[in-house]
């Protein structure tokens, strides 16, 4: 050891914590101390430096911590001997004696920094994690049972060492040696922890078996031993409940029994409930809620909830839990939680807590374990009841349901509708004898829960309404309320529908005299008790339909009974509810949402009485009443919003009774059309009126010549108003002037409005909002009639007829919004004012579309800056192009990508592909960023998702006219838009990380309105949303292929059993599209390729996608690309594999010199980028999931090959002795020898500069991929993590070096020769980070 480096490494340190050091100096010192770690002796010198004894100050003690840390977490290798560099297995054992002298030093009485202390325990675990249990180390809880008895602080840090052991294997994915190891330190920790009777309950022979699939494959399951130690026969957990009740007992030691709790906590989710049982673990705990800690109570009700949400397999652990807490010592426990959660009631919550919010959050855990036990043991799934007594457990149930708090009641509620609808609990005599009890207070919560809703949307006093400590617990009273009229109404509602259903007859009679007086003109002003009425109302009405159409179903003949009873009295609550009368538009509105629930009481059958009749006119005449509105006055807006709930009531009769409606068509279609024809009805409301005709005709029982021909004339008005506006849709001049530009650019000019001027900008603004309102209601109409492609309602023939005259306007309308972006096509106007070069500012980013980008407020108004009165005339004018701009673009979007779903669009309309495309790329380069997101989810993601895939035709039997449909259409503007949105991408992220992006935000956007929001921020979000509109794209590519492809695990079983299994077309994707993919080789080529391009972008959600469906289809692809490699062994293997081979383009799979284009683009191109997302720090979210893909592609490319599939397959074009293989230098890999080895070993060289950057033996990830070909995917991922641990971003910390190295590009074309460390393993040189100890089987390591 050189004392000069320890020097040198003080004066860094130094340097470092020094508040006043300048930045450059600062950084040298942290690359000086980094530089330290990778020394050999880097262990050595941080004992050196943190032994208490050489008095040196405390960050450098902990430095030296580090320095430890670092050497066991990248230097350890599990073998007796290490390779260059690396520590063995008894290099680490003579660690282990310096690092236990450190922790006796630290752990005394002697007051040592906590940091330092929970240093040495995380290095202990880190040992433990490495080392036990092994033949070296068998004694480890004897030791920890010395430490335990000889102090408090010893014992502490014998907690503690158990605690943290428990995280890392059990909570957090931080060290991967534990990952790797999981399997054998399972075994230690149940010898330890668990009571030696237990573990011989659990395993009556001593061993435990694993669940490995190499191991099955290899001849059964593996089955290891657990070891038990001499004197730990209670085991620590028991020890620790027992300790924990004494200290209770004592009521002394808080902070030891808070920890001993929450030790126990650490192991609860792994703890099999048969230990759970043994050891009484229940009322131990339990019996700890009344201690006088609100930190301990806490911490015990967690542990509660914890054990109460396990859930036992079969036999005697289903109901092991729930007897526990109810049963076990004449339910102990469950009078226990009475007790404790009895403390924290508003009369007690004084004399027993400190805080009021820690009381509720207390007894929210409380309400939270009993709904566990009621949801998940007592009422599941065909479970009889096995308490001798549920009474005691209901009244808790009830008593905790009419809690004042709904943060606790809410949790309680959602357990009685599992009760109720349990068919055995629901008919237990303690549970019936709660009904009505339950009833009345659900119905009167509701009432109440509306009350508090209204009483904080108005801000008005809340004293009395609701529990101040309840409305504390959140950030505003706003979410408040809204958690009342969502989760806490839900939830009463629920209840509401459940006791209807049991009794329809006698609940019916039971509310209806409580409803009835409600709907009274007194009431017209009480907001909350009219909502709650409608909400019940509506609950009883649809769970009254709901059990007629059930019962009908199933010929329950009791049921039907019961409804028709309970019908009757409705038509009276019906009348009431249509004659309620009101002033207050938000009222009017809930009523108007409550109307189509009557619906139960008109069905066809019912039409013939006078009742059915006269409601059914009465409703209609309600809405009709609402639908005209002034055009202006102060409620001008709350008056639309009526209108609109009109018209929306509407379409839900006319889907929910299409055929009761027919009945008077005549009389609805003369009162629509008056309605379309009234000048005081607002264009909106016209194309809902539209909406609500068509779904009617839609729905309707009659033939489909009948439905089209009632269609026909709702349809054509809207045809008729696209076409007049076709001229203005011409050019993108014409389309100016329909806007109103040049008439505005004359106001600017001359400074004023003159008449002319305003009749000209009055004509531009009603065309505008013509054309805005035909494009609605064509979607709203496309929408309604265009459902669900096995739907009844789908009326696609009819818009079959029209498709001709619809597509060519849009996209016409599409093109002339895109050039508004390109100046070429309005500068050469004759424009007088200086504003129409900007043309007016119409294209700029509306506060809307910034809002709906930012989700947050803005820095400042983005509108024009012209002032004056000049700009008070004309800037409405200008919002409203802007705003129309942006609508127009919108709806000819969804329009376009609707009308996609229509299969005579592909053959009717002329020049499609011509024509899409140029609506795609003639200004592309131009139009604003933003507007991207939009084309691609909207247009081009339906149109793929479409084409070929219409409704009634199977992609299976029509594959040909399918691919070549797709082929036609697709093959002008797919290869182009690959190519166009990743150039425009690459520069756009590359300008973003050159810039700096904001990391916070990476994944979720911008979502806090206290930021101050910049323009770099809006435009980084814009490029976010356009690349994972992009992303969602590209995956649907892959879905589709997918789809068309069968999965990896399907071809391996074929080939292995001999035996052809029909290909699932089931699923997303679209199964044309995938197959015209595949046999195109620039389409496959180009998807592959794209998908690669969009792992780069620094867009965590992006990556994850496309990764998520690599993930999916890799494997596949690994066998379609060494399958021509391999001979057939028989006549059915070699008709299986032609099979799939048929299925993707010969080209890309041909190897008869070379490996095939798939293949090196899944050993280079894949694998690579794989490799940089593992690198990336912005991407360390998606690391896990790359290292899955790679490890996918390396275990399957053994697959042909391997004891999975018996049958011999030869290797073709293999020379000589498969030994002696090798790689020549030409531009291409050649396939001497097995495929599969020639596959791992480009792979290995593809990752050649990622790992000699990284110091990672190159032996060592050999012998890790050797191992990946013959264990199961289960634990690939662990093991390739281990072993590319240095390598995985921030892992290995190159954060303070002052020049960091820049990576160089792998060369794709793999001509480089592999280095000879990979290719000339040294003989009897197998040492790894991965290799075994020598009891440690490394084919059994995970569960």
């Amino acid at each position: 050891m050189d004392i000069s480096v320890v020097q040198r490494v003080i004066q860094a340190l130094e340097l470092v914590y020094a508040p006043d050091t300048p930045v450059n100096e600062r950084k040298a010192a942290e690359s000086a101390c980094q530089q330290l770690k990778d020394d050999a002796q880097a262990s050595a010198y941080g004992v050196y430096l943190a032994t208490q004894s050489n008095e040196f100050p405390p960050m450098v003690r902990h430095f030296g911590l580090q320095l430890i840390e670092h050497a066991i977490k990248y230097r350890f290798s599990t073998g007796k001997t290490a390779s260059k560099g690396k520590m063995s297995a008894d290099d680490l054992l003579q660690l282990r004696t310096q690092i236990w002298e450190l922790v006796f030093a630290s752990w005394t009485d002697t007051q040592d920094p906590q940091y330092i202390r929970e240093k040495l325990v995380s290095l202990v675990v880190m040992l433990i994690i490495r080392l036990w249990p092994c033949a070296q180390w068998a004694d480890l809880s004897a030791q920890l049972m010395q430490l335990y008895t000889q102090s408090d602080v010893r014992r502490e840090l014998v907690l503690r060492i158990w605690q943290t052991l428990g995280e890392e294997l059990l909570v957090y994915d931080r060290d991967t040696i534990a990952a790797v190891r999981k399997h054998e330190l399972t075994n230690g920790i149940i010898g330890a922890l668990l009571p030696q009777s237990a573990v011989a309950m659990l395993y009556p022979n001593g061993y435990r078996l694993t669940s490995d699939k190499a191991a099955e494959s290899s001849g059964g399951k593996q089955a290891t031993l657990i070891v038990l130690e001499p004197g730990n026969e209670d085991g620590w957990i028991l020890r620790w409940a027992q300790h924990a009740g004494e200290l209770a007992q004592q009521q002394q030691n808080e902070p030891m029994l808070l920890l001993l709790v929450n030790t126990i906590t650490t192991y609860l989710e792994w703890m099999p409930i048969k230990a759970v049982v043994a050891t009484d673990l229940v009322p131990r705990l339990a019996a700890l809620l009344s201690v006088r800690s609100d930190q301990v109570r806490q911490q015990v009700a967690t542990a509660l909830e914890i054990i109460s949400r396990r859930i036992g397999q079969a036999g005697d652990e289903r109901d092991a839990i729930l007897l526990q807490f109810v049963e076990l010592n004449d339910g102990a426990a469950l009078s226990a939680i009475a007790h404790a959660y009895a403390t924290t009631l508003s009369a007690q919550v004084d004399e027993h807590w400190d805080d009021a919010s820690d009381a509720l959050k207390f007894a929210c855990s409380l309400a939270q374990i009993c709904a566990n036990l009621a949801s998940l043991h007592w009422a599941r799934k065909n479970a009889q009841n096995p308490m001798t007594h549920p009474e005691r457990f209901i009244e808790l149930l009830m008593a905790m349901s009419r809690d004042p708090r709904y943060s606790v009641s809410v949790l309680v509620l959602g357990s009685w509708t599992t009760i109720v609808r349990h068919s055995s609990l629901s008919r237990l005599p303690q549970v019936t004898a709660v009904f009505s009890a339950l009833t009345e207070y659900t119905t009167e919560a509701i009432f109440q829960v509306c009350r508090a809703a209204q009483a904080l949307a108005v801000k008005s006093q809340t004293d009395g309404i609701v529990d101040e400590t309840d409305m504390d617990q959140f950030d505003s009273a706003a979410e408040f309320r809204v958690f009342l009229t969502s989760e806490v109404r839900r939830r009463l509602v629920n209840i509401v529908r459940d006791m209807c259903n049991i009794d329809p007859a006698g609940f019916v009679g039971w509310i209806l005299p409580l409803l009835l007086p409600v709907f009274s003109p007194e009431n017209s002003s009480n907001a909350s008790v009219i909502e709650a009425a409608f909400m019940i109302v509506d609950a009883v009405l649809t769970t009254l339909d709901d059990a007629e159409q059930r019962a009908l179903s199933e010929g329950d003949e009791d049921i039907a009974a019961q409804v028709r009873q309970a019908r009757a009295p409705c038509y009276q609550l019906g009348h009431r509810v249509v004659e309620f009368s009101a002033n207050d538009p938000h009222m009017v509105v809930r009523q108007l949402q409550t109307l189509p629930s009557f619906a139960f009481l008109l069905r066809p059958a019912a039409m013939d009485s006078d009742e059915a009749r006269a409601l059914l006119m009465a409703i209609l005449q309600k809405c009709a009443a609402t639908l005209k509105h002034p055009l202006d006055g102060p409620n001008v807006r709350d008056l639309r919003l009526v209108a609109r709930r009109s018209t929306a009531a509407l379409v839900r009769l006319a889907i929910a009774i299409p055929d009761s409606l027919m009945m008077i068509y005549a009389d609805l279609s003369q009162l629509v059309q008056s309605h379309i024809a009234d000048p005081d009805v607002t264009r909106t409301v016209k194309g809902h009126l539209s909406e609500f005709q068509l779904a009617l005709i839609a729905g309707a029982s009659r033939t489909l010549a009948e439905r089209k021909q009632l269609a026909q004339p709702v349809v054509q008005p809207i045809i008729d108003a696209l076409h007049e506006l076709m001229p203005a849709l011409q050019s993108p001049t014409e389309f100016i002037t329909l806007l109103g530009l040049p008439a505005l650019d004359q106001a600017y000019a001359q400074g004023s409005i003159s008449p002319d001027i305003r009749a000209v900008l009055e004509a531009a603004r009603s065309n505008r909002a013509q054309l805005g309102q035909v494009l609605t209601t064509l979607y709203v109409c496309l929408n309604r009639t265009i459902g669900d492609r096995n739907s009844t309602l789908n009326l696609v023939s009819l818009w079959n007829d029209c498709i001709g005259d619809l597509v060519p306007p849009i996209l016409l309308l599409i093109r002339c919004l895109h050039a508004m972006w390109n100046p070429a096509h309005y500068q050469h106007l004759s424009w007088q004012s200086q504003q129409a070069h900007g043309l007016f500012g119409v294209l700029d980013m509306t506060e809307g579309e910034r809002q709906s980008i930012i989700g947050g407020e803005a820095e400042a108004d983005h509108t024009s800056s012209t002032t004056g009165s000049q700009q008070q005339q004309l800037a409405p004018e200008t919002h409203a192009i802007q705003h129309t701009l942006g609508s127009l673009l919108s709806s000819a979007y969804k329009c376009l990508g609707r009308l996609s779903c229509v299969p005579d669009m592909f053959t009717k309309v002329p020049d499609l592909a011509d024509n899409f495309a140029a609506c795609l790329f003639a200004d592309a380069e131009v139009m604003a960023a933003r507007h991207w997101r939009h084309l691609l989810s909207d247009v081009a993601m339906p149109m793929l998702q479409n084409v070929g895939n219409w409704p009634g035709m199977d992609a299976s039997t029509h594959l040909d006219q399918s691919r070549d449909t797709i082929g036609c259409f697709a093959a002008s503007w797919l290869s182009p838009l690959f190519a166009f949105c990743t150039n425009k991408l690459d520069a756009e992220w590359h300008t973003l990380v050159t810039r700096g992006m904001t990391p916070s935000n990476q994944a979720s956007g911008l979502q806090s309105a206290e930021v101050s929001v910049t323009d770099e921020m809006v435009h980084e979000q814009i490029v976010r949303d356009w690349t994972r509109a992009w992303s969602q794209l590209v995956v649907e590519l892959l879905v589709s292929v997918a789809r068309w492809f069968p999965d990896a695990a399907q071809i391996e079983n074929e080939l292995a059993s001999a035996s052809r299994v029909t290909v699932s077309l089931t699923g997303h994707g679209n199964a044309a599209l995938g197959a015209f993919i595949l046999s195109s080789a620039d389409a496959l080529a180009g998807t592959l390729t794209t998908a690669l391009t969009v792992l780069k972008y620094k867009d965590a959600v992006s990556v994850q996608r496309v990764q998520q469906q690599l993930s999916d289809l890799a494997p596949s692809l690994v066998l379609i690309s060494l399958l021509p490699m391999y001979s057939p062994p028989t006549p059915t293997h070699a008709s299986i594999s032609n099979a799939y081979t048929s299925r993707i383009q010969g080209s890309l799979t041909a190897a008869e010199d070379a490996c095939s284009s798939v293949f090196t683009w899944l050993a280079t191109d894949l694998t690579s980028a794989l490799v940089d997302v593992l690198r990336d720090p912005f991407l360390i979210s998606q690391q896990t999931m790359a290292l899955a893909v790679l490890a996918d592609l390396l275990f399957y490319s053994s697959s042909i090959a391997s004891d999975r599939v018996p049958q011999h397959w030869s290797f073709r074009n293999s020379s000589g002795n498969i030994d002696q293989r090798a790689m020549d230098n030409s531009d291409k890999i050649v396939p001497v020898g097995d495929p599969g080895l020639v596959f791992r070993t480009a792979v290995q060289r593809t990752m050649a500069h990622a790992l000699q950057t990284a110091n990672i033996s190159a032996e060592d990830v050999a012998n890790t991929i050797i191992q990946l070909t013959t264990t199961s995917a289960k634990r690939s991922r662990a093991l390739l993590r281990a072993s590319l641990h240095t390598m995985l971003a921030v892992e290995k910390s190159q954060l303070f070096s002052e020049t960091k190295a820049t990576s160089k590009s792998v060369d794709s074309q793999l001509t480089r020769n592999a280095p000879a460390s990979w290719t000339n393993k040294h003989a009897g040189n197998s040492t790894s980070v991965l290799d075994n100890d020598a009891d440690f089987d490394l084919g059994s390591i995970m569960p």
